[in-house]
C-alpha cells in the first residue's frame, strides 16, 4: 500500500514537472520568437568625417547623405549602427581584419570586387578636376608640368596618376579632402581630383565666396555602394532589403532632396 501511495506521489510529480517544463517550452519558444522578431545586429560602419555631402562632421557629430542613408536602413532592418572614423585607405583592410562591417563612401571597382563584395548601387556620380577659381588651368590639356593631388587609396588617386601620365604632370597623395583644398588654395597643387557630389556641396556651401571651379565635364561614371568583407551575403541581403524597403516608402527620395536638392 504504502508502495502504491509512493508511486501515486512520484507519477503525479512527474506530471506536475511535465506541465511546468511545457509551460516553460511554450514561453520560451514564444520568447524565442519574438527575440526574433526584435532581435537588433549590431554593425560597425567605417566613416569618414570630412567628406561632404556623403559623410562628414557637423557641431562634433556625423552628418550627411550616407549617413542618413544607412540611419534609415538600420531602422528598417533593426541595426545598431556604430560609427568608426578612419582615414579611407584603411576601410578595405578594416572590413578584411573584421575591424568594421560595412564601409562607407566607396565607389564600384572590379578590383575591390575581387577584395570586398558590394551592396546595391544607392547614387550615381563622377569624378572631376578642380582648380583654384583664378588658375589658368581651363582644360585637361593645360595639366603638362602640373601636381594633381588626390585622396590617398581612393580611386580619385588612381585618377589623378592617369591624367599626370596622359598630360605630363605629378600627381601627390594627400590622405584628407580638406587638405586637398587646401593644397591647392595654398599653390602647392595646381589641381585635385574629388567625386562630384563633395564638390558640388563645396561651391554650393561657399556661396559668393566660391574659391574653386570645375574644369570640364565628369572625368568617369561612377557607382556608389557600401561594402563589406568578401563572403557576407547576411549582410549584404541587409543592407539591400533596407535599401529597397527606403526607396519605395519615399524616405530615399526625401533624404537626396536634403542634400541635393529635387
Amino acid at each position: 500500500m504504502f508502495k502504491f501511495k509512493k508511486l501515486l506521489m512520484l507519477s503525479a510529480l512527474i506530471g506536475l514537472l511535465s506541465i511546468i517544463m511545457m509551460g516553460c517550452s511554450g514561453e520560451s519558444s514564444k520568447s524565442s520568437a519574438d527575440g526574433k522578431k526584435d532581435e537588433t545586429s549590431k554593425v560597425s560602419i567605417a566613416a569618414l568625417n570630412n567628406y561632404p555631402p556623403l559623410m562628414f562632421k557637423k557641431e562634433g557629430k556625423l552628418v550627411g547623405f550616407e549617413h542618413d542613408i544607412l540611419e534609415a536602413i538600420a531602422k528598417e532592418e533593426n541595426l545598431d549602427i556604430e560609427y568608426k572614423e578612419m582615414k579611407f585607405d584603411g576601410f578595405i583592410p578594416g572590413l578584411q581584419s573584421n575591424q568594421v562591417d560595412v564601409a562607407s563612401s566607396l565607389l564600384i571597382r572590379e578590383e575591390r570586387k575581387e577584395v570586398v563584395d558590394f551592396a546595391d548601387v544607392f547614387l550615381k556620380s563622377g569624378l572631376v578636376l578642380v582648380v583654384a577659381k583664378d588658375s589658368p588651368i581651363q582644360s585637361l590639356e593645360d595639366l603638362k608640368g602640373k601636381t594633381i593631388v588626390a585622396t590617398q587609396g581612393s580611386t580619385t588617386l588612381e585618377k589623378a596618376k592617369e591624367l599626370a601620365a596622359k598630360y605630363g604632370g605629378e600627381a601627390k597623395p594627400l590622405k584628407e579632402t580638406d587638405a586637398l583644398y587646401m593644397d591647392v588654395e595654398n599653390g602647392n597643387s595646381d589641381a585635385l581630383v574629388l567625386n562630384s557630389p563633395t564638390v558640388d556641396y563645396r561651391l554650393k556651401v561657399d556661396g559668393d565666396n566660391v574659391k574653386f571651379r570645375i574644369v570640364g565635364e565628369h572625368l568617369t561614371v561612377d557607382e556608389h555602394a557600401f561594402a563589406v568583407k568578401k563572403g557576407n551575403t547576411e549582410l549584404v541581403e541587409k543592407i539591400n532589403s533596407g535599401l529597397k524597403t527606403i526607396k519605395e516608402n519615399g524616405e530615399f527620395n526625401k533624404i537626396h532632396a536634403e542634400w541635393f536638392g529635387e
